[in-house]
């Protein structure tokens, strides 16, 4: 089976249950959105071909307009990937079920697999479940710029489950810090700055480029 065959007959098998959610489907993208208080909840089905099976890799984002506006202006890569919140969905479900935040364990998971019809007509029936259970809920919870602060800046030293790209997280935490008048903000970008310290050149420049212009605002506002 190919892969835009095993994709477009999930993807139509599901889409019902995401547009009574409101999510409407990107099939180029083989993603659905829901735009909603100034954020985009997007659930990402990565389709890959290994031998004679299909690999399916889920992940769920979320995309806050106000923190990602600011970094858009300091970017220095206008194409880089990037999330305000985010991760592969077992991931997410890990956390749910345990309640840990620190770690990730993404290149141990497993994927949905398609070997045939009757596995895709089996992930007809769970995913709309994944999406009762875990997606929704955790969309709910988290789309705030308060839960963006107080989820990536409570164990600012250690990876986190909502953010596991460390560089980017950083940036993100300390804008979602700013926007949140987190009173820590001063004592969390400097712990960032000391965590960047063998990071990617772009990452460190972004950082640099956010904490002057974060002061900046801060002390004339």
């Amino acid at each position: 089976m190919k892969i835009t065959e095993a994709s477009n007959k999930l993807l139509e098998g599901i889409s019902l249950s995401f547009e009574k959610k409101e999510f409407k489907l990107n099939k180029k993208k083989r993603e659905f959105v829901r735009d909603t208080n100034g954020c985009s909840q997007i659930v990402d089905l990565f389709f890959f071909k290994k031998g004679d099976s299909i690999t399916i890799k889920p992940e769920i984002r979320i995309k806050i307009n106000d923190i990602e506006a600011i970094y858009k202006t300091i970017t220095s890569i206008n194409d880089r990937p990037y999330l305000t919140l985010g991760n592969h969905l077992f991931e997410i479900l890990r956390y749910k079920n345990e309640g840990s935040e620190k770690g990730v364990r993404t290149n141990a998971l497993s994927n949905w697999l398609i070997n045939d019809e009757n596995d895709i007509c089996k992930l007809i029936e769970v995913i709309p479940e994944y999406l009762e259970e875990t997606i929704i809920p955790y969309f709910d919870e988290n789309s705030s710029i308060d839960r963006v602060d107080k989820v990536l800046n409570k164990y600012p030293r250690e990876l986190s489950v909502h953010n596991y790209l460390y560089p980017l997280r950083a940036n993100i935490a300390i804008i979602a810090a700013k926007l949140n008048e987190n009173p820590e903000f001063d004592k969390l970008v400097e712990i960032y700055e000391e965590e960047l310290q063998d990071a990617e050149k772009t990452y460190k420049e972004e950082f640099y480029k956010l904490k002057k212009e974060l002061k900046y605002n801060r002390e004339n506002s």
